[in-house]
């Protein structure tokens, strides 16, 4: 596989100057852009992946988000249910955009699957050749994702990143019941911050990669996000506890 990450940066910040850059909103995305690309790059170095596949994966990192901007410019949102689909927005951009001789033809679908695929619930059955590039992605955005949520409550700023979850409004029953019995919670049934960082937790389930889990605990941002959950609740406690379980199981499985 070949991919030219150097022109393929290029091209990106190119096609981020199309967009206002000064708007908050969308500066934080051009931001997640390089950050979750960071991520990428060192979940690739830790699993020793060749130059080649690394520089396929850390662009579809890079350019897992392409479709926000144009998403945010026309909405005013990045509510994919009150929009569009970011990820296929993506996918269209790039099949059109990104130039043909930045990649060969493997490197080129596993990036426009990748970016596709990343936001989705869970993965389809792929290619053996294109699986790893989308695995990749998901893992590394979850990442920073954790990481920019997690800095938003500290500053006090997390409602501009999160508008629809309200910091003061209570755990949804409904999104309770939800989780205990799948583990999969779904955004509509969720409305207030601690919602969103219950579900948040349940994506450590969906992460792909050893190196990826491990940087996560390591940030030590799942302890916090619990230590954020009233103790006098029961049953948001034993649920913690089951998906905590959950969680050190899936570790061993990666391991």
């Amino acid at each position: 596989m070949f991919a030219d990450y150097k022109r393929i940066e290029e091209w990106f910040i190119g096609y981020a100057r199309n967009f206002d850059l000064s708007v908050s909103m969308i500066q934080m995305k051009y931001r997640h852009s390089f950050d979750v690309m960071r991520f990428g790059k060192r979940i690739a170095q830790a699993l020793k992946w060749t130059d080649g596949d690394a520089a396929v994966g850390v662009a579809a990192c890079l350019l897992h988000d392409t479709g926000r901007f144009s998403q945010y410019r026309e909405f005013g949102t990045y509510h994919d249910g009150a929009s569009i689909d970011h990820g296929e927005r993506a996918y269209e951009v790039l099949k059109a955009e990104l130039p043909y001789d930045m990649t060969d033809d493997e490197a080129r679908d596993a990036i426009l699957q990748a970016v596709r695929w990343h936001n989705k619930k869970e993965l389809p059955r792929l290619s053996p050749s294109v699986t790893p590039f989308c695995r990749l992605a998901r893992d590394s955005d979850k990442l920073d994702i954790f990481k920019m949520v997690d800095g938003r409550i500290e500053d006090g700023t997390v409602g501009e990143l999160l508008p629809r979850h309200k910091v003061d409004a209570p755990i949804s029953e409904v999104l309770l019941d939800e989780l205990e019995r799948n583990w999969r919670g779904s955004y509509k049934n969720a409305s207030s911050l601690q919602d969103f960082l219950l579900i948040q937790l349940t994506w450590t389930l969906d992460i792909n990669f050893a190196p990826a889990l491990r940087l996560l605990e390591e940030s030590g941002v799942l302890t916090r996000i619990r230590a954020r959950f009233p103790e006098d609740d029961a049953r948001v406690q034993a649920l913690l506890d089951r998906l905590f379980a959950l969680i050190e199981e899936h570790k061993e499985s990666l391991a």
